[in-house]
């Protein structure tokens, strides 16, 4: 922490250490020209699809990610792969089935989710920057690594097996429908 009056700079713990209880600060932010400064991310899975059965079984999963400044790395990368393995399931398994409207998967027993047999390696790839905002230049982290991954599978699978799944999760039935449609029209 840096005191703006003099100069000097003292470490947080320090501080916290020397006061014995927590630190309360007020400050104030004007980010309206950082307003559109947002994070990205981009994920490449690796899959193997079984010709024969349509099952897909995920790799790997890399995930690259535009940040700003991080302040809690260990906290940082928890967000990143919570988030990923959210997406592994969005992409691979989850499915809210509904008949009329009506939800028929009646339990969590019918709802899969990823277990960590489900879980290939993750590779993370951090991109950081001094863009971010607010007086700390940070970016937001967590719904950022869920979201491109069930595209990031699909493109994989097409890769793999030559058969582009528009509908997820792209469980092994959807893509053995797939592959022997694609094969009944070659």
């Amino acid at each position: 922490m840096t005191n703006e009056a003099t100069g000097a700079s003292e470490p947080w713990p320090a501080i916290v250490q020397r006061l014995g209880r927590p630190v309360v600060g007020e400050a104030s932010v004007n980010d309206d020209e950082e307003a559109t400064i947002t994070a990205f991310t981009a994920q490449v899975a690796e899959v193997s699809v079984d010709p024969e059965t349509g099952h897909v079984r995920l790799l790997k999963l890399t995930t690259a990610h535009d940040t700003g400044r991080i302040l809690n790395p260990q906290g940082h990368q928890g967000q990143i792969n919570g988030a990923a393995i959210q997406g592994v399931g969005y992409g691979l398994m989850e499915e809210l089935i509904t008949e009329d409207g009506r939800v028929t998967t009646v339990s969590f027993a019918d709802y899969k989710i990823p277990s960590m047999a489900d879980i290939p390696p993750l590779q993370t790839v951090l991109l950081e920057s001094e863009s971010g905002m607010g007086p700390l230049a940070v970016k937001g982290i967590a719904e950022n690594a869920s979201t491109p991954a069930g595209a990031a599978i699909a493109n994989a699978v097409a890769d793999a097996c030559g058969v582009r799944i528009f509908e997820l999760p792209i469980t092994a039935e959807r893509v053995y429908r797939a592959i022997r449609s694609a094969r009944a029209t070659a």
